[in-house]
Order: C-alpha cells, then sequence, then structure tokens
C-alpha cells in the first residue's frame, strides 16, 4: 500500500518529531548528574519547543489545497522513508534516553544531538523530492531550513568547547 503524503501531513509529522525531541531533551536533563550538562539540555529541549511552534505556525498558514490534496510516492521511495521514519534512534526517540547513562560528557550529547538533526534532515529531504510544488514543496524547504539551522548552532556550541 503506497503512502500518501501532503503538506498538513509532513507539518503534522514535523510537529510530533519536536515535541518528541523536547520531551527526550527533557528527560535527559533530569536523568544527568552533571548540572552544567543538565542546563543545556534544557537549552536543548526549549529549541526543540521552539521548532515546534514554528512548524505549529506554518502549518495554521496552509491553504486550504495543501491540507486536503495528496499524492502517491513511487514503490522506492516509500520504503526509503519508512526506513528512515521507522529508524529506532531518530529524533526524539525514548531510546536515545534511554540509552544515555546520564553521565555523558556535553560534547558527546552535542555529537548525538547534530546526528539525530542530520538524520532528521534526510527524512525532510526525502519527503521534499516527493512532494509537488503545488502541494507544498516549498513549506516542506522551510522545514529543512529550520532543521538545517539546528545542526549549525549545535555544531558551533560543540566548536566552542573546543
Amino acid at each position: 500500500m503506497a503512502i500518501k503524503f501532503n503538506a498538513d501531513e509532513i507539518f503534522e509529522m514535523a510537529i510530533q518529531a519536536e515535541s518528541n525531541a523536547y520531551k527526550m531533551y527533557s528527560d535527559l536533563a533530569k536523568k544527568h548528574v552533571d548540572p552544567v550538562v543538565s542546563a543545556e539540555l534544557m537549552k536543548m529541549a526549549e529549541m526543540e519547543k521552539s521548532h515546534e511552534n514554528i512548524f505549529i505556525k506554518m502549518r495554521k498558514e496552509l491553504p486550504e489545497d495543501m491540507r486536503t490534496a495528496t499524492f502517491n510516492p513511487d514503490e522506492d521511495a516509500t520504503l526509503y522513508l519508512q526506513a528512515v521514519a521507522d529508524a529506532e534512534v531518530g529524533e526524539g526517540s525514548p531510546e536515545v534516553a534511554k540509552s544515555m547513562s546520564g553521565r555523558e560528557s556535553f560534547e558527546d550529547v552535542l555529537k548525538m544531538a547534530i546526528g539525530l538533526e542530520k538524520q532528521a534532515i534526510l527524512f525532510y529531504l526525502g519527503i521534499r523530492d516527493l512532494v509537488p510544488e503545488r502541494l507544498g514543496k516549498d513549506k516542506v524547504e522551510h522545514v529543512i531550513k529550520e532543521e538545517q539551522s539546528h545542526v549549525v548552532l549545535l555544531t558551533n556550541r560543540l566548536n566552542s568547547l573546543k
């Protein structure tokens, strides 16, 4: 069975991913033994909450035709997106929080976060290439730019530690 997408559903996925990421970083902050790293994790959680709010706003601004029109990506594209979406350690995955001891260095936490953001970008790039212009391809590009800005912020923070 082919997966059908429209821009509204893509924003729904993005909003859920950001909400999950907020929870993941919040849980890690509570779990971490170092108060400095814990505070940084809470800042990361708040960045995810900010992205969630941006995507909520963008979703509300979608024209009605982008909310309801759907299309069927080809089978290979569907399988690719399903594989990325089903990854056990995607952005906001509870598995990530469970796998961490709470004793990781802030550098290790940042590297993990950057990897998760990159995985999210790959997912949205796959979707973007499948969404026709008339169904909101430009809106998906906004999601990608937001995720890319998060990678830049995290990478700059990582580089500042060196």
